[in-house]
């Protein structure tokens, strides 16, 4: 996948990509983060079971760690709004140790994320079943992180090129996986929101991550949205909006774009623009972060 071949690359003259195996060069991890994080109810539901969360450093850490969380709950009455909250304050409360090992420890915050949902989904009958995709990007040290359960996604956009940084774990993603439908015919289809795979459903799940870490370039730009967004604006559109707005502009500006367009679920998307950082002699800009919980 092409992201995987981003991933692999090796660091060249234009400074392009990415990770090898082996120590993790410190490089400049020095950044102004631009961040912002929105969820909308969207125009046919009437409860909002998305939930999102920017979480920065403290201290010495702010500006070179962020957390980005998105997870969009299912279930019957309120049940999905629970498993996507829940899944944000487990992976939140484990952020702080996120150090040595961040892309094991941020794999481990999600499975202890579905174990809790799952022990309460069993203990309390108004709750059974009940489950969330959830995508979680670290910011650390000049290197991104990244764990993944459902169709929830994440996107890189470096230059003028938009990545998907994640598969989907669909009914459909698995047609497409095995020739049957193209990408295109997977948007359109019937079964387009059938996930495999989420949190909380079963006592285990398996968490899909990037096989290297991804090295931080000034400029780049990351996305994370439910398929409140992706179900409803292409790639190349979400492309075309980010690369020259702010954060918080960029967000206002997709979600009522899937808005026009009639948006049938909730919607959350959070963009972070990676802005070097600046001269010692100048104060650094503050970053703008917005975010709305259901």
């Amino acid at each position: 996948m092409k992201w995987q071949r981003l991933l692999r690359m090796k660091n060249g003259p234009d400074g392009e990509a990415a990770a090898g195996k082996g120590s993790l060069p410190s490089g400049d991890s020095q950044f102004v983060f631009d961040a912002c994080l929105l969820s909308d109810v969207g125009c046919t539901r009437t409860n909002n079971e998305d939930t999102g969360r920017i979480v920065h450093g403290s201290g010495s850490d702010r500006s070179n760690r962020m957390l980005v969380v998105v997870a969009d709950g299912m279930g019957g009455h309120n049940a999905g709004e629970i498993a996507s909250a829940t899944a944000i304050s487990v992976i939140e409360g484990a952020y702080a140790q996120m150090r040595s090992e961040p892309a094991e420890q941020l794999k481990e915050a999600l499975e202890a994320a579905n174990s809790t949902i799952h022990r309460k989904s069993i203990h309390d009958s108004t709750t059974q079943g009940m489950g969330t995709t959830c995508t979680a990007l670290l910011l650390q040290d000049g290197w991104a992180y990244s764990a993944h359960v459902g169709d929830s996604r994440i996107y890189l956009i470096r230059r003028d090129a938009i990545y998907l940084m994640s598969e989907d774990h669909s009914a459909v993603m698995e047609l497409v996986k095995r020739g049957e439908l193209t990408l295109q015919e997977a948007r359109h289809h019937p079964d387009k929101n059938v996930v495999t795979r989420c949190l909380g459903t079963r006592p285990q799940v398996e968490v899909s991550a990037w096989p290297e870490p991804l090295l931080l370039q000034a400029g780049d730009h990351f996305l994370l949205c439910s398929d409140g967004l992706h179900d409803q604006v292409e790639d190349n559109e979400i492309c075309a909006i980010v690369r020259p707005r702010s954060a918080a502009d960029a967000c206002e500006e997709l979600i009522r774009l899937a808005k026009e367009r009639g948006a049938p679920d909730n919607v959350t998307v959070a963009v972070i623009e990676l802005q070097p950082s600046a001269p010692a002699s100048k104060a650094s800009r503050v970053t703008r972060q917005i975010e709305v919980h259901p």
